[in-house]
C-alpha cells in the first residue's frame, strides 16, 4: 500500500471515529436539526473521501526531489482546528455560533462544500500521476498548465480554503472563521510560496511564463 493510499485510509477511519463519537453526542443532546446537519456534513465527506480514493493515480515514477519544509504539516493542522473548534462551537460550547443566521449560513455552507468537491476532483483528475502532497518533484515531471491550471495555479489550496470555510459555515462559526485567517490563510501563503520557489528552481524558464500568464488562486485577480 502506498503512503498516500494509507494516508487517506487512516483519515477516513479517524474521521469514522470522530463521526460515531459526535453523532452519538448530538442524537443525545442536540435538537433534531444540529443532528442532521452533522449527519448530511459527515455523509458528504465520507463520500468525497472515497470518490478521492477512486480517482487518485500512482506515480509512474519515484520522487527525485522533495523541499516541503513542513507546509503540509502546517497547512493540515491549521485545517483541523478550523474542524476542531467549528465542531465545539457547534455541538457543545457556543462561543460563537451565528444562531441567528441560520439555517441559511449552513446550507450556504453546504454549497461552498459541494464547490469545493468540484474544484478539487477537477485538479486532482488534470494532475493524474503527478500528484502529491508534498512539494516534490518526480522522476518524470512536467509542468501542468491544462485544465483548472490554465486560470490558476494553485487549485489545491484554494481547494483546501474553501474546504475550511465550508466547514465554518456548516457549522455556523464565526471563531472558525477567525482560524482561518489566523492560521490557514498564513500556512497556505507559506506553501504558495515555498512550491513556486521549488518549481522556478526546476522549471525556470517554463514556470516564469506560467506565472505571467495565470493567476494564483482567483482567476483574473490574484
Amino acid at each position: 500500500m502506498n503512503r498516500r493510499l494509507r494516508n487517506v485510509i487512516i483519515r477516513i477511519v479517524i474521521s469514522l471515529i470522530v463521526f460515531v463519537y459526535i453523532a452519538y453526542l448530538a442524537y443525545q443532546a442536540l435538537d433534531s436539526f444540529d443532528f442532521w446537519v452533522i449527519i448530511a456534513f459527515f455523509t458528504m465527506f465520507f463520500t468525497w473521501s472515497i470518490i478521492e480514493i477512486y480517482i487518485y493515480r500512482d506515480p509512474e515514477t519515484p520522487v527525485v526531489a522533495d523541499n516541503d519544509q513542513k507546509t503540509y504539516i502546517f497547512l493540515q493542522m491549521s485545517s483541523l482546528l478550523v474542524l476542531f473548534y467549528a465542531l465545539m462551537d457547534f455541538t457543545t460550547y457556543q462561543w460563537s455560533r451565528m444562531t441567528e443566521m441560520e439555517p441559511l449560513i449552513v446550507y450556504a455552507g453546504f454549497a461552498v462544500f459541494i464547490g469545493n468537491a468540484l474544484l478539487r476532483y477537477a485538479a486532482l483528475t488534470t494532475l493524474g500521476q503527478l500528484f502529491n502532497l508534498r512539494v516534490a518533484k518526480y522522476q518524470e515531471h512536467h509542468l501542468v498548465q491544462s485544465g483548472i491550471y490554465q486560470y490558476i495555479r494553485h487549485p489545491m489550496y484554494l481547494s483546501a480554503l474553501l474546504n475550511s470555510l465550508a466547514v465554518s459555515l456548516i457549522f455556523s462559526s464565526w471563531g472558525a472563521l477567525l482560524i482561518i485567517l489566523a492560521a490557514e490563510m498564513p500556512a497556505i501563503w507559506n506553501r504558495i510560496k515555498v512550491e513556486e520557489e521549488f518549481m522556478l528552481e526546476h522549471f525556470p524558464g517554463e514556470y516564469s511564463t506560467y506565472m505571467q500568464n495565470s493567476k494564483r488562486m482567483i482567476p483574473g485577480i490574484w
